[in-house]
């Protein structure tokens, strides 16, 4: 791999088996050294980059170029496969480095005198020229090449972003040439592949969590290989995107184009090289499901079970205050006592003594605003819940719990599912049945009117269907009987603004206390589950069940509680 410009490879030539294995091996062990970026390794951070690459549909060269978008870094030595634990942008380029050793630094539009620091800080040019020189699709290079141009780009563009960048980052940026001239970022913005160099700057924002487990670099070597598409050229050879002087860029290069060599049947291979040179992500609507912010949540998910999703980083003001009239409208729906999908209501006496709902469940069919806001394509519910599942998903079970001021709590507790033949928990691999249970606060969530509590620690040693259920007011048989969901803390209590959501799975240990507010804490629930093998529409089967089951009679059954572990004192109302 450390072939001179006189050794090189003509240009276009169409690259061998063995010299696509050779490139995927050298690359490799360049990412296996140890190298750190911030608290991870430099391999870890370029797999996560790939990945949102991937979850936002990307095309493979544009994935690859996620997942190499630092390989610069690594030219700054002259052997970069040797081990070194220290962060990797933190090593001034060696005397005798490997972009000397190629001839890239004179290829490189690096201002004379520069010193070590700036050297250090055009890893994208020296990536892209080295990417190139290998004889990657250019697709990879130009996506390497324009990952800072985007971070200089966003100072410019957007008033908060050179805030939010860290100290180190801040001092690079000043070796990168600062935030965009507006002659700059208008050339940028030419730049057919501009909406995707932005988005890779994000990717790289958010590649940064060292509890997001994501595939291994095994995953794209297979790409990798494909991305190869000609044999190794001398550098300079192949030209960059980019017209630059020092770091100002100055124009785009007159020909942008794929330096793919014709195949057989090249319509499609021509039609595929185009999708990739134009290729812009679809930006999601809700801020929440882009990077950085999306991979803080998978990686929340992942570690800890559950997430909270503010207002407006999801929903907004003005669906926050139609949600809430669209609840107080739900108890009024009336229910014929026949009916297999309800809405089945519950009752219970509040502080004063009155009757007040308890909770109503199955109420989505009957209430076309909030059955579009939990069932229809464009659900912000559905969409982060799917994100977070890494599939579609379906409702399950709607409810909303209306707590009134003295209202009662529920009793430490996981949500279980045994009937409907749903699989069971196995083992913390397998476990079974998942669903989704969303909370969304329609009113302001705390401690004084009863809000959520987790249990997350426990739900970390994902230990499935923890024990048998115990009621609160029923005696044990032995000593290790006694052992209840009370016993599954510590719950550390989640507060919420009107219009945050918090989310967890059904393992999760939850409880909450009573309202010993003035004002009412109302929450609606959206409790979603994945496809199944053979698709059924679970949520029809579950009320079947209810309708004959516990929600007879105004829930008789149950003693008109809610559920077993609630609270409150409930009150018989038959329909």
């Amino acid at each position: 791999m450390t072939e001179t410009k006189e050794e090189a490879k003509v240009v276009g030539m169409t690259p061998s088996e063995a010299y696509k294995d050779e490139v995927v091996a050298s690359i490799r062990s360049f990412y296996d050294d140890g190298s750190k970026y911030g608290s991870l390794s430099q391999s870890l951070h370029a797999v996560q980059a790939a990945r949102q690459a991937v979850l936002a549909g990307a095309p493979k060269e544009v994935v690859v170029g996620a997942l190499l978008h630092d390989i610069g870094w690594k030219l700054a030595r002259e052997n970069p496969k040797t081990p070194n634990g220290e962060p990797i942008y933190f090593n001034a380029p060696e005397k005798g480095c490997l972009a000397e050793q190629l001839g890239i630094l004179t290829h490189c539009a690096i201002p004379d005198g520069a010193d070590v620091a700036r050297l250090r800080a055009q890893h994208d040019v020296i990536g892209g020229t080295f990417l190139r020189m290998l004889g990657f699709d250019e697709t990879v290079a130009h996506v390497v090449e324009g990952h800072v141009l985007a971070k200089r780009y966003l100072c410019h563009a957007e008033a908060d972003y050179h805030g939010k960048l860290s100290a180190a980052s801040k001092r690079t940026l000043e070796f990168q040439g600062g935030p965009m001239t507006a002659d700059e970022a208008a050339i940028f913005e030419k730049d057919p592949l501009f909406e995707a160099c932005v988005e890779m700057r994000r990717w790289d924002e958010g590649a940064k969590e060292p509890h997001w487990g994501v595939p291994t670099w095994d995953a794209y070597e297979p790409l990798i290989r494909e991305c190869v598409v000609r044999e190794r050229s001398a550098p300079g050879e192949c030209a960059g995107t980019y017209e630059r002087r020092g770091n100002e860029i100055v124009g785009l290069v007159a020909t942008v184009t794929t330096t793919s060599p014709p195949e057989p049947s090249s319509a499609s291979k021509e039609e595929k090289t185009e999708t990739a040179l134009s290729w812009a992500p679809t930006i999601p609507a809700q801020p929440c499901l882009r990077s950085p912010r999306q991979t803080e949540l998978l990686a929340q998910w992942q570690h800890k079970g559950y997430v909270v999703l503010r207002r407006d980083e999801w929903l907004g003001a003005d669906a926050a205050e139609a949600l809430s009239q669209a609840v107080w409208e739900v108890p009024k729906i009336k229910y014929d006592g026949s009916a297999p999908n309800g809405p089945f209501h519950t009752w219970e006496k509040d502080r004063a003594g009155e009757t007040v709902p308890s909770r109503t469940e199955a109420y989505a069919d009957h209430h076309p605003v909030l059955d579009k806001f939990l069932r229809s394509d464009d659900s912000p519910l559905k969409a982060v819940v799917a994100h977070l599942a890494g599939e579609k998903v379906a409702l399950y079970k709607d409810k909303i719990n209306y707590k009134a001021p003295g209202g009662g709590g529920y009793a430490a507790h996981q949500d279980g599912y045994r009937g409907l033949e749903v699989p069971q928990y196995k083992s913390p691999e397998d476990r079974g049945f998942i669903t989704y249970v969303c909370m969304v606060a329609v009113d302001a969530s705390t401690t004084a009117n009863g809000c959520p509590e987790l249990g997350w620690e426990c739900w970390q040693r994902k230990e499935g269907w923890l024990r048998e259920i115990k009621m609160p007011d029923q005696c044990c048989a032995t000593k290790e009987d006694a052992v209840t969901f009370q016993d599954m803390g510590p719950y550390e209590a989640i507060e919420m603004d009107r219009g945050d959501v918090l989310i967890y799975d059904n393992f999760m240990p939850h409880r909450s206390g009573v309202n010993t507010a003035s004002e009412w804490r109302r929450a609606l629930f959206g409790i979603y589950y994945g496809n199944e093998t053979e698709p059924r529409d679970l949520r029809k089967l579950y009320y079947e069940r209810e309708a004959v089951g516990r929600r007879a009679k105004g829930s008789s059954k149950g003693g008109g509680k809610a559920n077993a572990f609630h609270t409150g004192t409930p009150v018989i109302i038959e329909p």
